[in-house]
């Protein structure tokens, strides 16, 4: 309704000034002015009209683009929170697997060392047994050693049997 009452008070004037031809009326001037001024407003009315729905579609526009991003934002930082808390957990497993690791790497390096104290122990026995093995080979040349002297001696005493020949002779028995 407002758009027509600009039209009416461009009719009336365009009727007045049909009507009315031939009269100088000072008020017919003034009517005719100000329908011109009022058709001149009409005029800038409906410019400023015309740029403030332009106005009004671009800033739709760009809360419809907004809500788009919005919502894309949205889906974005949902994804984000997603991967965020998946690094969360790897992190939380790296952390346990490097603690564990540093158990097994002091559980490595006690072994070693036990490996070490076994292998000294060893070579410690090792040389015992060597030492033993000598002693026992001395030993057993000893025995040896006496045992021909044994059968030596038992020769011997046979042989002086014979001689004395049937004298007694009291039997030596070595352990």
């Amino acid at each position: 309704m407002t758009n027509l009452r600009p039209n009416r008070v461009a009719l009336f004037a365009l009727f007045c000034l049909l009507a009315l031809p031939g009269c100088k009326d000072p008020e017919k001037d003034k009517a005719l002015a100000d329908a011109k001024a009022a058709k001149t407003e009409l005029a800038k009315v409906r410019t400023e009209l015309e740029g403030v729905k332009a106005t009004l579609d671009t800033t739709q526009k760009e809360r419809n683009s907004l809500k788009i991003n919005e919502s894309s934002l949205s889906a974005s930082l949902e994804n984000l929170k997603t991967q965020l808390a998946a690094v969360t957990q790897v992190s939380d497993k790296l952390q346990a697997a490097a603690e564990e690791v540093t158990t097994l790497k002091d559980q490595l390096t006690q072994l070693t060392q036990e490996k070490y104290t076994a292998l000294a122990q060893a070579a410690d026995a090792q040389l015992m047994v060597e030492k033993l093995k000598s002693g026992l080979q001395e030993q057993m040349q000893k025995v040896t050693g006496l045992q021909e002297q044994n059968t030596k001696l038992q020769q011997a005493i046979d042989e002086l049997k014979k001689l004395v020949g049937g004298a007694k002779i009291p039997e030596v028995s070595f352990p």
